[in-house]
């Protein structure tokens, strides 16, 4: 079975890949890029879910015109700090404008996460959002969204881990005393956001695989 993917980040790529593996048997996951296609939608919808469906839809037109009816998974997400009032929200991937890297945008969510005076009455939580589509026409699709609850770090020097991507280093997760960063991708997975998501999505396609 091959499943396309509406994202041209391969870090969402390899994971999702791996959370789909042991559900939808033989599954081949493609990503616009593998098709050489020119796919870079404008996110402009108001939740994470619009987002998502935004590029589900669009995608779906590009392999519509070339004869392909795949099954497309989906996804935007994000860290949502309490005392940021929900920021960095849906602009996660770009918050602080396109030419931040990622540990610049770590810096800037600690820094003002530091000066904000509501973090006092919120403390430090946050939460990775994930909203997930498994998207087959405009007329039938699944929807799954999860997250993964935790607390930002103290300071930068509290930030770990070399694993995962973009604001994992910054995001605790108390019961296991330690960053996303600092999981493996198997325990990543189990818990995070994502792979809540995708094992939903996952367990519909082996579905209607059948």
């Amino acid at each position: 079975m091959t499943v396309w993917f509406a994202s041209g980040n391969l870090h969402k790529k390899k994971e999702l890949g791996l959370i789909l593996s042991d559900l939808a048997y033989g599954l081949k996951l493609l990503s616009p890029k593998d098709a050489g296609l020119d796919f870079n939608p404008e996110e402009t919808g108001n939740s994470y879910l619009d987002n998502a469906m935004i590029k589900a839809h669009a995608l779906y037109c590009l392999l519509k015109e070339g004869g392909t009816s795949d099954p497309i998974i989906a996804d935007d997400s994000g860290l949502s700090v309490d005392a940021l009032e929900g920021r960095p929200g849906l602009f996660s991937a770009r918050y602080g404008g396109d030419d931040l890297n990622s540990s610049q945008r770590n810096a800037l969510v600690l820094s003002e996460l530091g000066d904000n005076p509501q973090a006092s009455v919120h403390g430090r939580k946050a939460r990775f959002i994930c909203s997930m589509v498994l998207y087959y026409s405009p007329e039938r699709f699944f929807v799954a969204q999860e997250t993964m609850e935790g607390e930002i770090v103290k300071n930068a020097a509290a930030a770990r881990g070399l694993g995962g991507f973009g604001y994992d280093p910054i995001l605790y997760i108390p019961e296991l005393g330690r960053t996303v960063a600092e999981l493996t991708d198997h325990e990543k997975n189990l818990l995070s956001h994502r792979g809540k998501a995708g094992r939903t999505i996952g367990r519909l396609l082996a579905q209607n695989q059948q």
